[in-house]
């Protein structure tokens, strides 16, 4: 089985190591000396990928719970609970304290396999990486050796990206857009276009800053009615916020420069 099984944001050390740490969020907060380190914003999907990382290596035997909790999601305090409690209905990690403490994505054998597999060390609100070290080299001593049987970790199938919008995506029946940036006043502009070629006649000019003012003020408006079209659209107004935050320059469906 890979490993680490899901991706985030970690940083990877010795996978025969026993120790894993979630610095909650605290991303700059770095332990060394163990398998895998990393943050934790959320009680739901971001417990879901711990417990995905940590049950596919059978080494890690303990996890360390330290730096600070994210606010009004309580995910230390919802780790502890998964490993005392376990889940009730609708998978719900029993005595959680944060708003959606939800993992609806691990079957009942995940959850058991982390219950059984680690002792989790409770150093919430320490940021002393000297101190969290200590602890980490005592668990290293402590540790009983790779945890049996199979993970059997649940996923999902992965999909190679490949699309090619030139060929794929057809006229919208709502109209078409340019893309530009007007350097003097600062701002994108996209202009709005209904019907082709000899009928185009200019719909509206809507400027701004950013990609998620303009696009939503399209979608307001309901001047898209292709997905695909929406999606290509989008991406050439990140990438006009890109020029007008950088000085680059910008021509729509050319790369930036």
């Amino acid at each position: 089985m890979k490993w680490p099984a899901v991706p985030g944001r970690y940083r990877i050390g010795d996978p025969e190591n026993p120790v894993a740490v979630c610095t909650l969020k605290d991303v700059d907060l770095e332990v060394g000396g163990v398998a895998i380190c990393g943050p934790c914003m959320t009680e739901n999907i971001g417990i879901e990928k711990v417990v995905k990382n940590v049950i596919s290596n059978p080494n890690i035997r303990f996890l360390v719970l330290c730096g600070n909790e994210p606010r009004g999601h309580f995910v230390g305090q919802a780790l502890k609970c998964l490993k005392e409690n376990g889940v009730g209905e609708g998978n719900r990690i029993i005595g959680a304290s944060g708003a959606m403490p939800f993992v609806k994505n691990l079957s009942k054998e995940e959850i058991d396999r982390f219950r059984n597999q680690v002792e989790v060390i409770d150093m919430i609100g320490v940021s002393d990486t000297e101190e969290i070290s200590r602890v980490v080299r005592d668990c290293v001593r402590r540790n009983p050796g790779p945890f049996r049987g199979a993970a059997g970790v649940r996923d999902v199938p992965e999909v190679e990206a490949e699309f090619d919008h030139k060929r794929e995506i057809k006229l919208d029946e709502r109209g078409w857009f340019t893309v530009s940036i007007n350097r003097t006043r600062n701002l994108i502009v996209v202009e709005h276009y209904r019907g082709y070629g000899k009928d185009a006649e200019l719909n509206c000019r809507i400027v701004g800053r950013t990609v998620e003012e303009i696009t939503g003020t399209i979608v307001k408006m309901g001047l898209v009615s292709d997905l695909y079209h929406a999606a290509y659209l989008g991406k050439e107004i990140q990438k006009a916020e890109i020029a007008l935050r950088t000085g680059k320059r910008y021509e729509q469906d050319e790369k930036i420069y």
